[in-house]
């Protein structure tokens, strides 16, 4: 770096002066050549160390919690970030779960996970989960509601899409008791945040939802849930908690739900904008891999802290294949989300 390339400048600057004063090389200039180089050594350390956006190099472990971790993105969030301790870096993960069922699904998913890298929570609120936060330095939200589908409404749905060929029509889904986009996506995401501050975590990563500039988006009607706004304030709370944070808008995730087919990472060009620009646009969709990757990497990734930006990908093998995090965050016009509107729900 330009920071590296001046104290080089330097040194060599102070053996030429000494050169042409006629100073030989005695006692005094070894001691000082040997204090020079050791300083110039540490320097180069810590800078490498800061720099160094896509691994984790430091001499210090870096603490990670995952909540959500049981969730099809989340588990992949967990698998790369085991992948990277197996191969040296210095990091330890806490896979959050909330019941044993979540606990037994990610051991489906994740055979080699070890039992002492999950932690069960069965109420997600302030208290609780500030004991399972303590000594993290970083934490990954990626609990969400999940709306369930009405099979009542489907008869109907056929009926009016087939018989009377209407476009558009859609089920009806409702979200369980206690289980709601308030409660999940504002209340239970609030109390993270606030537990996360609390025990000292450094850094919040939330991972979010695009169209949560659009109320009357089908995200926000399902069920009556209004989750990407319940999500959206959310975000809010954390980006006015003083810590730092990373928010993320991913477009639709891929595969799709249902879908066996598999969308693997690493093989799309990612795109990054603001306030939902993406969302009427071809290339409103990422694979969760990349979705997974990307979240890893803003870990490490000065230019991500205190950002809020929506991400999705263009179509696979379009483009140039994303591969760092730094260099795609730089590539943006503003990584800023205008939080004026819309107006947010009230408890």
């Amino acid at each position: 770096g330009s920071h590296t390339r001046r104290m080089k400048k330097s040194a060599s600057g102070r053996k030429t002066t000494r050169a042409t004063t006629g100073t030989t090389r005695g006692s005094r200039f070894s001691s000082f050549d040997f204090f020079f180089f050791c300083l110039l050594s540490v320097s180069l350390f810590f800078v490498g160390v800061h720099f160094n956006c896509s691994t984790i190099t430091s001499t210090t472990t870096m603490k990670v919690c995952v909540t959500g971790a049981n969730g099809q993105t989340g588990s992949i969030v967990v698998r790369k970030l085991l992948e990277r301790k197996s191969k040296g870096e210095n990091l330890d993960v806490v896979a959050v779960v909330r019941s044993e069922a979540s606990k037994q699904q990610l051991l489906k998913q994740l055979p080699d996970v070890a039992e002492e890298a999950m932690v069960k929570v069965d109420a997600f609120q302030k208290e609780s989960l500030s004991e399972t936060f303590k000594g993290c330095d970083k934490l990954v939200v990626l609990t969400s509601s999940k709306p369930k589908l009405q099979f009542s409404s489907l008869p109907g749905v056929l009926w009016q899409k087939f018989v009377m060929r209407k476009e558009g029509v859609k089920p009806t889904f409702y979200f369980p008791e206690g289980q709601e986009p308030k409660m999940v996506d504002y209340v239970g995401q609030r109390d993270q945040i606030d537990a996360a501050k609390q025990v000292g975590v450094k850094h919040v990563v939330l991972i979010s939802s695009m169209a949560g500039t659009k109320p009357d988006h089908f995200l926000n009607t399902m069920g009556g849930g209004g989750i990407v706004l319940w999500k959206r304030k959310a975000e809010v709370h954390l980006i006015e908690s003083g810590l730092d944070y990373t928010v993320i808008h991913p477009g639709g995730l891929l595969p799709h739900h249902g879908k066996k087919e598999p969308a693997e990472g690493g093989k799309r060009e990612l795109l990054v904008s603001v306030d939902d620009k993406l969302l009427e646009s071809e290339t409103r969709v990422i694979p969760r891999e990349d979705l997974a990757e990307v979240i890893v990497q803003s870990l490490t990734t000065k230019e991500a802290v205190n950002t809020s930006w929506d991400l999705t990908s263009k179509g696979e093998g379009e483009g140039e294949i994303f591969t760092t995090l730094s260099k795609l965050l730089k590539s943006a016009s503003t990584l800023h989300c205008n939080f004026d509107t819309p107006e947010l729900p009230t408890m």
